[in-house]
């Protein structure tokens, strides 16, 4: 009887482990898609990402507050130029891996930039790796690879 009692308190325990983990899954690819769908709000998508985030494009940005301020730079030259410029970015074939508060995600995002005006150019797609950190219950970005496709 005691052994049956010990099968089912293990039994329970591992799959609310399972439970925890793919909540934590669903989580992680949550942030991930509120991210890429705030592309075309910048301070609302910062808010998702660590202070310390290291972003790696064609070169590495280590500081955060400088990226979002070129970030915005540049969004704010291509809206002079355009106003009704809308960017949309979508994930395709997200990844993810869990490591108690760590998260590796990798995915292909789809850049579509629509002008207002002239001539539509093809999308843009990158592949992409995040680590996340888990804080306070809530995932962040604190890496971001892109490399073109």
């Amino acid at each position: 009887m005691k052994c049956l009692i010990i099968k089912i308190v293990a039994t329970f325990l591992l799959s609310s482990l399972s439970f925890l983990s793919f909540s934590s899954e669903k989580e992680v690819l949550d942030t991930i898609y509120k991210w890429a769908a705030l592309e075309s709000d910048l301070d609302a998508q910062s808010e998702l990402i660590r202070d310390d985030r290291v972003m790696i494009t064609s070169k590495r940005w280590p500081n955060q507050a400088d990226n979002l301020m070129v970030q915005k730079e540049r969004r704010a030259a291509n809206l002079s130029r355009d106003p009704d410029l809308k960017i949309i970015a979508t994930i395709s074939s997200p990844e993810v891996r869990i490591y108690g508060e760590v998260a590796i995600a990798d995915f292909v995002r789809r850049y579509d930039f629509i002008p207002g005006m002239g001539e539509m150019s093809p999308p843009n797609f990158t592949y992409i790796t995040l680590v996340l950190v888990e804080e306070d219950g809530n995932w962040k970005i604190a890496h971001t690879h892109n490399s073109s496709m």
